[in-house]
């Protein structure tokens, strides 16, 4: 195996484990809260404001500061949000009150906001284009494995030492892979390394002859603010199907608990495979194109779960393993090399910027689920949640359709302008 080979994989490693400790901050939320609500007294709305209070500054975070890692360096933005975040963890259990938690954990999603962009900046300098909807493909399959370690983690600790002890343990395996990031997210051209393959090989960060984009010419850059509403349309039936999924199958279909974690779990298991799946296809032809099939394949999927959710669990299981195929990869891939690309054409510099501005936007998707989706389900009932989700989807789907042609309309300016040329 070549020098740059083994390079590259020893990055994919290390990048995949930093992104993956990150749901170590985020997931055991869910699992703690109905200590805290116990021992501290909170009612359901403050333990949703726990919710916006993690979720929103993250958000915001990766929007504004996604372009960190283009002038600062992935190793140094990645080594830094982590042990930002993994200290700030360590704090939350602490606390007795609401305000205590809640700043801490306002602390913790912002730190935690600049973490993907440095990921999607390392990984984009090191693999050719060729191959880049692949390796996305499969570094999103960190988040679910990540967020599973966490989840079954979270659950254990509470039970053997409380819900205060809980993010301890998590916030100290975060601070100590800050050092991973630092020793493993360099780029190739801190060792004088050529990656074949690369149209825009990256240059050096931190150049002050490069010009700084604003959040607005961000937003201008061809394709750039369709596939920040897409993944926002995403990310937001991504978290209704996590945070509502269960209690609508639990209170409209009568399932039981075990059945209802299975299925759970079962749209987790789609979206690992359909991630890799997508990235595979994605860098066999048209990304766009298998992006928007993948997009219209979970609308459909959806539709008919609302119409064969009586029928039982196998069918739900079948039909939420390809929603979660056709959800979750295409969101890995929009808010990943897509953006990325988008950022570094001609040059630009901004893959970062990009990545954090299209992810950080449809991040704002897990901030409005839960009061958009309460609303809906006490006014109209749980079939409108689920026709909810299809609108969403077919939005997202207009929006990835519409960067398509327009990429399309581009490619064959580009082709008669060539040709042109030639005669």
């Amino acid at each position: 195996m070549s020098l740059i080979r083994r390079m590259q994989w020893l990055v994919f490693g290390g990048v995949w484990l930093v992104y993956a400790s990150t749901y170590l901050l985020r997931k055991p939320l869910g699992v703690i809260k109905v200590g805290m609500a116990k021992e501290l007294g909170l009612s359901r709305s403050r333990l949703g404001l726990l919710d916006t209070a993690l979720l929103l500054p993250y958000a915001l975070a990766q929007a504004l500061g996604g372009a960190t890692a283009d002038r600062m360096g992935p190793r140094l933005t990645a080594a830094a949000s982590l042990a930002v975040a993994g200290t700030v963890a360590t704090a939350i259990g602490a606390w007795n009150g609401f305000a205590g938690p809640m700043l801490l954990l306002a602390l913790c999603g912002a730190a935690q906001g600049p973490a993907w962009p440095a990921c999607c900046k390392c990984l984009a300098a090191w693999f050719p284009d060729r191959t880049l909807n692949t390796i996305f493909g499969l570094m999103s399959t960190s988040a679910y494995a990540g967020g599973a370690a966490a989840t079954g983690l979270a659950v254990w600790l509470q039970a053997a030492y409380g819900w205060r002890l809980v993010y301890l343990p998590m916030g100290a395996v975060v601070l100590a892979l800050s050092l991973l990031a630092w020793m493993s997210m360099r780029l190739p051209t801190d060792f004088g390394i050529v990656v074949p393959g690369k149209e825009h090989p990256s240059v050096q960060t931190g150049s002050s002859s490069r010009p700084r984009s604003s959040l607005l010419e961000l937003w201008r850059l061809p394709l750039v603010a369709e596939m920040a509403v897409a993944v926002l349309c995403l990310k937001l039936v991504r978290y209704t199907v996590y945070l509502w999924l269960p209690t609508y199958l639990i209170q409209a279909l009568g399932l039981n608990a075990a059945t209802v974690g299975i299925l759970s779990a079962v749209f987790d298991a789609g979206g690992v495979v359909g991630s890799a799946l997508l990235g595979l296809a994605a860098d066999r032809h048209s990304s766009l194109f298998h992006t928007w099939l993948a997009v219209v394949v979970s609308a459909l999927a959806f539709i008919l779960f609302l119409v064969t959710a009586a029928w039982g669990p196998l069918y739900n299981a079948m039909l939420l393993l390809l929603a979660g195929a056709c959800i979750c990869g295409p969101d890995a891939l929009l808010g990943g090399s897509l953006a990325v690309a988008a950022g570094e054409r001609e040059g630009r510099g901004a893959g970062a910027a990009v990545a954090g501005l299209v992810n950080g936007f449809g991040s704002l998707g897990a901030v409005l689920e839960g009061p958009l989706v309460g609303c809906v389900t006490d006014a109209y009932g749980w079939e409108a949640m689920l026709l909810l989700v299809v609108a969403l989807l077919s939005v997202g789907s207009f929006c990835v359709l519409k960067a398509l042609l327009f990429q399309r309309r581009q490619a064959v300016l580009v082709t008669g302008s060539l040709l042109a040329n030639m005669d």
